[in-house]
């Protein structure tokens, strides 16, 4: 039976990323045993951790000395082995930054972290104020836990006046759910990455229930040790997109250094409906751990730009699998050098439901996978005189053709 814990505490693990990492944390569904603690200072520091309790999961070692992530305990401490203990923990967040333990040395606010006081103990404790520093400083964001898992719907605490059609005025924060209550009334159940969220790093609380307006969507009801509750004020809406639903194919598996990242997320925050990897003679693979990377990427933008619809992600697909896409859209443009410039092609086009952007790898497409993909219906568009990376090609691609979007809805509507 757990412990009652009497107040929140915080911990921080430390493992060589050549014996355990957090990529090994993740591809194991997110769950380990932390076992192997020898010293009996970090034997009792295991023993003293509660169901429930965050510890940062730091990768120790000449090359790598930094906090890379947030695990949860979901099993306390038990015998293993001999003389050995251990607990069971789950991955919780990733840091968006990794925060380096040369930059927490030069943080004044980290003095009384024992990290740096005892920095060959291996299972720390965490002053509350130490670890909400960290997290700011690595700006954590959820985990997913499937690569390819198509993520629920996205919901605000919007009032029902409310304009959808522009969620570039602010409001509240915007979280994920997989369900949603079916009714006013109903309440829906928020556990895991989610809850971790919303009450370490926004520090929500009931009482912020009355921050919001009387007709808003929802607020909170209860929380406890594992989760809490939203109570639905009024009946669920479906809010629909209000212009073109532009879907995104680009050539990104061989793009190194966060580059990939940073394509995904400027995708998310201008809008795209979809993006899907493309596989081609020069790029021809994405590795599965850079696509789970990816689809955090996807739900950490997605509420920071407070949109309403999340952007899929879906799986590579290979030019061949492309050219039927093509074919069936009324709207596809692919980015070519020395091709007519996007901006003219724009003016002979006609708004549609949906349509297609395509950017090829870094050194292009070959000839023939340019001439099938214009063959099967892409017209081939130039972004200027200079030669772009994947990854500007794709943004400059993707912002013309949403403000060109924008510019075709009435203006009642934005």
């Amino acid at each position: 039976m757990a412990r009652e814990k009497k107040q929140k505490q915080y911990w921080l693990l430390k493992t060589e990323p050549g014996e355990w990492s957090w990529e090994d944390q993740a591809a194991n569904g997110g769950l380990s045993k932390w076992d192997g603690v020898k010293n009996k200072q970090a034997q009792k520091n295991l023993k003293s951790m509660c169901l429930g309790d965050l510890c940062f999961f730091y990768h120790s070692g000449a090359k790598a000395r930094r906090v890379v992530g947030v695990v949860s305990v979901v099993r306390e401490w038990y015998p293993d082995g001999e003389d050995g203990i251990a607990v069971d923990v789950k991955a919780v967040g990733e840091m968006r930054a990794p925060v380096d333990l040369k930059e927490m040395k030069g943080d004044g606010g980290l003095k009384d972290f024992a990290l740096l006081r005892q920095p060959r103990l291996s299972v720390a404790p965490v002053p509350e104020k130490v670890w909400d520093r960290i997290c700011e400083l690595g700006a954590i964001r959820p985990r997913f836990t499937h690569p390819w898992l198509k993520s629920s719907t996205f919901r605000a605490f919007s009032s029902s006046s409310s304009n959808y059609s522009n969620q570039s005025r602010g409001g509240l924060p915007r979280f994920f759910s997989p369900v949603l209550p079916p009714s006013k009334g109903g309440t829906v159940r928020v556990e895991g990455d989610e809850f971790w969220h919303m009450t370490k790093v926004l520090r929500l609380s009931t009482q912020d229930s009355e921050m919001v307006e009387e007709d808003t969507y929802r607020c909170i009801q209860n929380i406890d040790r594992i989760g809490l509750d939203f109570l639905a004020l009024e009946d669920p809406k479906i809010v629909h997109p209000q212009t073109t639903q532009w879907h995104v194919f680009a050539a990104l598996g061989s793009l190194k250094g966060g580059r990939a990242d940073w394509l995904v997320e400027k995708c998310t925050e201008l809008g795209a409906s979809s993006i899907t990897p493309l596989l081609t003679e020069r790029s021809p693979s994405i590795s599965d751990n850079r696509v789970g990377r990816l689809q955090r990427v996807i739900l950490a933008a997605a509420k920071q730009c407070q949109r309403l619809h999340e952007m899929d992600l879906h799986p590579p697909v290979k030019v061949g699998g492309l050219l039927p896409i093509v074919a069936q859209s009324q709207l596809s443009f692919v980015a070519v050098a020395e091709a007519i410039p996007l901006i003219s092609a724009l003016s002979s086009s006609r708004e549609e439901s949906s349509g297609s952007i395509i950017i090829g790898p870094e050194g292009d497409f070959s000839q023939k996978e340019l001439d099938s993909i214009i063959e099967a219906g892409a017209k081939a568009v130039g972004l200027g005189p200079h030669r772009l990376r994947v990854e500007t090609a794709t943004v400059a691609l993707l912002a013309t053709v949403m403000l060109w979007s924008d510019s075709l809805q009435p203006l009642d509507a934005l």
